[in-house]
């Protein structure tokens, strides 16, 4: 999905099972080195702590002061200051390398989850496969059931709580710190006259088959502005920010739903408030 400089709210479009090449992918990362930037970039962020700049600055004058004698003389051996600040660097950097091998397997188990997701066979019975999180793309039928946090910002379609105003409850403490149950619901009017086709609490394709347009990607978690245009339906139907269950979010306290997914990978509304981890300094660093 491509953004537009001048105006990041333009509309997306999205068709139901149809090829999505030009999308972004599914797949996050969150860490801060590679293996061939790890030690420049973390020397980098140490030699910004004017502890680390100064000792540095004291070890190569003490150095040119051992053997550059003939511009002026170091009463000091520089090897102490120099091995002490080699040690400090090394272990920081260790440290650092550390915590960012354990962000790589936290993106790596969220990347390759398996999440379950809907097609439909010539009979217009569900079919139900699984694939890793990160080949998830805009348009594809997801499922989410239990506790589950949800692997895409998706519309939610159809839930176990389809008699009952067709909705569900999320906990969004991954996203805003809230702990209380939020309520999100399908799309106003989506079920009606399909009641005998979901008497059996199983999709059917005339939910699906359509498509969406809805704003670029952003980083506002609490509003959404689209419509769902179903081919079985003459009148788009408005899609608000009560009707979206962001990544991350855990789906609670309903057996199951169905939605499909708008925004993926790092166009998710989470991915783009994440922040590359920062480095850790003091105030007066």
């Amino acid at each position: 999905m491509s953004d537009t400089d001048e105006d990041p709210f333009v509309n997306q479009t999205v068709n139901v099972f149809e090829g999505k090449s030009n999308y972004a992918a599914n797949s996050i990362t969150t860490t801060k080195y590679t293996w061939y930037t790890w030690l420049p970039k973390s020397l980098w962020d140490q030699f910004r702590r004017i502890a680390n700049a100064y000792f540095l600055m004291i070890s190569i004058l003490m150095l040119i002061g051992t053997y550059a004698t003939y511009l002026y003389s170091s009463p000091l051996d520089p090897y102490s200051t120099v091995g002490t600040l080699l040690v400090v660097l090394m272990i920081t950097s260790i440290k650092e390398l550390c915590e960012d091998l354990q962000r790589g397997k936290s993106d790596a188990f969220e990347n390759t989850r398996m999440i379950k997701v809907v097609t439909f066979d010539e009979g217009g019975r569900p079919v139900e496969t699984e694939k890793q999180s990160r080949y998830i793309c805009p348009g594809d039928i997801v499922k989410l059931e239990g506790q589950m946090a949800s692997p895409v910002d998706l519309l939610l379609i159809l839930t176990s709580l389809n008699d009952d105003g067709n909705k569900c409850f999320i906990e969004t403490a991954n996203i805003d710190g809230e702990t209380n149950l939020k309520v999100r619901e399908g799309p106003p009017g989506l079920l009606d006259g399909l009641g005998p086709l979901i008497a059996a609490g199983k999709p059917v394709p005339e939910l699906f088959k359509g498509s969406m347009s809805f704003e670029a990607p952003n980083k506002n978690i609490h509003n959404f502005v689209g419509t769902l245009k179903l081919d079985a339906s003459p009148e788009a139907i408005p899609l608000g920010a009560n009707n979206i269950v962001l990544r991350s979010a855990l789906f609670s306290n309903t057996d199951w739903g169905y939605g499909i997914a708008i925004y993926t990978g790092q166009e998710t509304k989470i991915q783009m408030n994440n922040r590359n981890a920062p480095s850790k300094m003091s105030k007066i660093e």
